[in-house]
């Protein structure tokens, strides 16, 4: 008997030594990619797999940035003509975009880059380019006329004269997707990221509960609406944080239009994009808003995939036939409409 009881005692030891362990959460917080990004994970492991996905961001961003000078981009973004020999990661993100600037005719275009420029957003001197100026710097912005091979020695990329390339409308959705693989590589099972905004959960919570993600307010105050999500992100974009006042009063804001040059005047105010990846929705959330209300919610239904939450300028919310019993509304809003694929 007493054998017995030492036995179950010492089996109940383990169990909930084993437990505690699973059970362990550990937190990682840095800047990167121009943001501040908050990881906490659970698991035996959590510590390990932190701390190598800071390395992997940081290393994403030595290779995509556009100041960096060894970085991929910074060297095709100055060297046009030439093919320069780039990452994987640069690799993965043209050939992705090359086919969400089709998918979307042209309302995610990485070639945009010095269109934003021109207008001080990558500077913060801000200014209002003239016509003139915005149609020459338009007439360099076809991503269809970025040359790429694929050699035994790596992929190659080759820019126009003229041409700039940058990748933030969807650095940040594929850091996080890579982030999700290093987790899962360690066991880990339950994990919420914060990547300057763009949210991205692995599994539910630890105690088996929806995680609940908050939409921010784009009048100021209180969230809108939140929504429970697992094993998926969700993007929000909108023109309520970056803008600037012209001198004319107007406001403008860090979304552009790929045809005008300018940035966009969308009925929108936010649009936010959830799927299970994170790279998807983060370059949805932006071609969306491009599209406004309308021709988003039409690109939605011919080619689904993804859920989402729009909030208008006349204080309307529609969301996606996917995610309706999973959203809660504490804004009075003047409508509130369950969208239908």
């Amino acid at each position: 008997m007493k054998d017995s009881k030492s036995f179950i005692f010492v089996l109940f030891i383990i169990s909930f030594l084993f437990f505690s362990c699973e059970q362990k959460k550990s937190t990682e917080s840095f800047n990167a990619m121009n943001t501040f990004m908050t990881i906490q994970a659970y698991g035996s492991k959590s510590d390990k797999a932190l701390a190598e996905i800071k390395k992997r961001v940081e290393k994403l961003e030595d290779t995509i940035s556009t100041t960096k000078e060894n970085s991929d981009l910074f060297k095709l973004n100055n060297n046009s003509g030439e093919y320069i020999k780039v990452q994987e990661d640069t690799a993965e993100l043209f050939e992705f975009t090359l086919g969400m600037y089709k998918a979307t005719e042209k309302a995610l275009n990485p070639a945009l880059f010095p269109v934003v420029s021109a207008w001080g957003f990558t500077t913060e001197k801000y200014r209002i380019p003239s016509d003139g100026e915005l149609s020459e710097l338009l007439s360099h912005t076809d991503f269809l006329k970025v040359g790429f091979l694929k050699k035994d020695t790596g992929p190659e990329l080759k820019l126009e004269e003229g041409m700039k390339l940058d990748f933030g409308a969807v650095g940040k959705g594929y850091a996080a997707d890579e982030c999700v693989t290093i987790l899962k590589e360690y066991g880990i099972k339950s994990a919420l990221m914060d990547l300057g905004g763009n949210v991205q959960v692995l599994g539910k919570k630890p105690d088996g509960s929806l995680w609940t993600v908050g939409i921010k307010n784009p009048w100021g105050g209180e969230v809108v609406c939140s929504v429970k999500i697992s094993d998926c992100a969700v993007v929000t974009s909108g023109g309520y944080e970056r803008y600037f006042l012209g001198e004319d009063g107007k406001r403008y804001i860090h979304i552009f239009d790929p045809e005008t040059g300018y940035p966009v005047e969308s009925d929108l105010e936010s649009v936010s994009i959830i799927c299970d990846s994170g790279l998807y929705a983060d370059s949805l959330s932006t071609s969306l808003f491009v599209m406004g209300k309308d021709k988003a919610v039409s690109w939605w239904q011919r080619n689904g995939g993804f859920d989402f939450i729009l909030i208008t300028k006349e204080e309307e919310l529609f969301i996606s036939d996917g995610i309706k019993d999973r959203v809660q509304v504490f804004y009075p809003f003047k409508a509130v409409y369950n969208v239908k694929s």
